[in-house]
């Protein structure tokens, strides 16, 4: 781990210990573990690539730890066969309302059929999800049919969503705790790792679910028409 990071570990409250899964970070509150996934998710994914595990960050009464996983970290492309061994593996675990599928995503769709975390990627000039996970589907309780036909401006306020852009355009891998609408009847505070990435000139948006989403009440001009 960098330097920053183990500065920050060495501080009265907080611990760590490594296994064979990877290394276990105990923050003194929430909010300090949130502030340490936001400023260093980067070098946390890192240090799960290089330990072939992953990275857990809980506090006190923690229920759902933020993890970081090494394949959140750049990597290489699998080889054609790997990718056929993935697509046979898949069996209907990922959903897509994409009519053609370059490659580069369609590795992208398998690698959220073969995580157990909420995937979704969203189109970044239509604003479409088209693409979610089993675990996403879930999550949002929305059948995957309707959840790759969105258009996610309705399910952020106006100015969170011009936040995201803005961070994905400065920076294009960045981990963020927001408030956004799960489906039409509910709101939650989430932490998610977004990712922007580009295949064939097209611009798309990655975000990887890192904790149970937590309900608030839904915020006063939520769920505006789609624009």
């Amino acid at each position: 781990m960098s330097g920053s990071i183990l500065k920050t570990l060495n501080l009265p409250g907080w611990n760590y210990k490594l296994s064979h899964e990877g290394v276990s970070i105990f923050a003194p509150t929430k909010r300090d573990a949130t502030h340490l996934a936001q400023s260093f998710g980067d070098a946390l994914s890192e240090t799960a690539a290089k330990m072939n595990g992953k990275v857990r960050i809980g506090w006190r009464g923690c229920k759902s730890p933020i993890e970081f996983y090494g394949w959140m970290a750049a990597s290489r492309n699998p080889t054609a066969q790997e990718t056929a061994e993935r697509i046979l593996r898949t069996e209907g675990s990922v959903f897509c309302s994409q009519m053609q599928m370059p490659v580069g995503l369609l590795r992208r769709m398998i690698a959220a059929a073969d995580s157990d975390r909420p995937i979704s990627i969203v189109r970044q000039d239509t604003r479409q999800q088209i693409i979610v996970n089993q675990p996403m589907a879930d999550m949002l309780q929305t059948p995957p049919e309707v959840a790759t036909q969105r258009v996610m401006t309705k399910f952020w306020l106006p100015e969170d969503l011009a936040e995201l852009e803005r961070r994905l355009h400065q920076n294009s891998e960045f981990t963020w705790t927001y408030s956004a609408g799960l489906n039409e009847q509910a709101w939650a505070v989430l932490t998610t790792h977004f990712q922007a990435f580009e295949v064939e000139g097209i611009w798309y948006r990655q975000g990887t679910c890192l904790s149970t989403p937590q309900l608030v009440p839904i915020p006063p001009g939520a769920f505006a028409p789609a624009s």
